[in-house]
């Protein structure tokens, strides 16, 4: 591959006449991204150099949505009790969906790469734990 890209170069400057200008993105590609970057900092509040990639932004959604359908199922069918110390102990759907909603909104806005990927751990630990909670209680 490298011999090949450097034969190519050398072609190419060894013409003067050969055009090497890249053409204009079209313009409704730039203001498509343009909204996207635009909608994505409607929540960012922290400069964040290092963005996640989408893949980990949907593997985090993923293993959050199994963490909350975990915690519904344990707390209806094996009496355990919820271990946020921010909801209470025996919290409704409602309660566990949106505090998921609000806070995983402001934490993909504003977290590094690097601690989306931790938490990713984190968050697939606690289902884990949560599925030892449920056989062990149930």
């Amino acid at each position: 591959m490298i011999t090949e890209t450097l034969f190519m170069s050398s072609l190419a400057l060894g013409n003067p006449e050969l055009d090497l200008t890249l053409p204009e993105p079209p313009v409704a590609e730039v203001q498509r991204i343009s909204q996207l970057e635009r909608k994505r900092k409607r929540f960012q509040f922290v400069d964040v150099t290092n963005m996640p990639t989408d893949e980990q932004l949907r593997r985090s959604k993923i293993l959050h949505a199994l963490d909350v359908a975990t915690t519904i199922y344990g707390l209806k069918n094996a009496s355990v009790k919820e271990g946020n110390p921010i909801l209470p102990g025996n919290p409704n759907a409602g309660q566990l969906i949106g505090q998921k909603a609000v806070l995983l909104t402001l934490y993909h806005h504003n977290a590094e790469e690097g601690q989306i990927v931790f938490m990713n751990i984190a968050t697939g630990v606690a289902v884990l734990r949560n599925i030892y909670v449920i056989n062990k209680y149930e």
